[in-house]
C-alpha cells in the first residue's frame, strides 16, 4: 500500500519546551503535513496525514490514515497529542506550550483527564455501595440493586440503550441477562 515519503507540504507547525530537571529546556518541533493520497488512487485507499516530530531523540516521520483528508488530519493530531508527552516522560522530562503542560495540541486534554478521574471516582463508589448491599441479612430488593450496579461497574458504564433510568427505576428493570435483557440505564441519577 502506497504511503507517503516525505512531510511535503507544511499545513501547521507546534512548537513546544521540553523542561527536564537538572538540564537546559530544548525545543520540540511538530509539522504536520497536506493530507495526500496516493498519485493514482484506487477505490478505498486512505488519505494520509504526514507528522513531522523532531526534539525528541531520533526525528521521525509518522503517517497517519483516514477515510478522509480531514479525519486523516484529525487522527494524526490525536496522535500527536498522545505520544508526545509518553516520549517526554521516557527523556526524562515534559513538554510544555504557552506554559501548559496539559494542552499540546487539543485545549480539552486537562478536562478530559478530570472527566476520567471524576468516572473513576463514580465507579469506586458503586463498588463500595455493591458491597454494602451484598452484605449478609439485605433485603433481596437491595440484592437486586446490588446486581445491576455491579453490572453496570464491570462494563465500565456503558449499556446497550442510551436511555437514562432513575435510580428509583432500578428495582423494577431486570438485571443483566437475568432473563435475556440486557440492562437499559446508561446513567444514575
Amino acid at each position: 500500500m502506497w504511503r507517503p515519503r516525505a512531510l511535503g507540504i507544511v499545513i501547521a507547525e507546534r512548537t513546544l519546551k521540553l523542561d527536564r530537571p537538572g538540564r537546559r529546556a530544548t525545543v520540540v518541533r511538530v509539522k504536520f503535513g497536506r493530507p495526500v493520497r496516493a498519485p493514482r488512487p484506487e477505490r478505498g485507499d486512505p488519505w494520509w496525514c504526514p507528522v513531522d516530530i523532531s526534539g525528541l531523540g531520533k526525528r521521525r516521520l509518522e503517517k497517519v490514515a483516514g477515510e478522509d483528508s480531514l479525519q486523516a488530519l484529525t487522527l494524526a493530531m490525536e496522535l500527536v497529542g498522545r505520544v508526545l508527552p509518553v516520549e517526554a516522560d521516557r527523556a526524562g522530562g515534559h513538554l510544555q506550550w504557552l506554559g501548559e503542560r496539559e494542552s499540546l495540541v487539543f485545549a480539552n486534554t486537562f478536562a478530559s483527564g478530570l472527566l476520567a478521574r471524576g468516572l473513576q471516582n463514580c465507579i469506586t463508589g458503586l463498588a463500595e455501595a455493591v458491597n454494602a448491599l451484598e452484605q449478609p441479612g439485605t433485603k433481596p430488593v437491595a440484592r437486586t440493586v446490588a446486581r445491576r450496579l455491579r453490572a453496570l461497574i464491570e462494563s465500565g458504564g456503558q449499556t446497550n440503550n442510551p436511555r437514562p433510568v432513575a435510580l428509583s427505576e432500578l428495582g423494577k428493570v431486570p438485571a443483566a441477562g437475568s432473563d435475556g435483557i440486557d440492562m437499559r440505564c446508561k446513567t444514575l441519577r
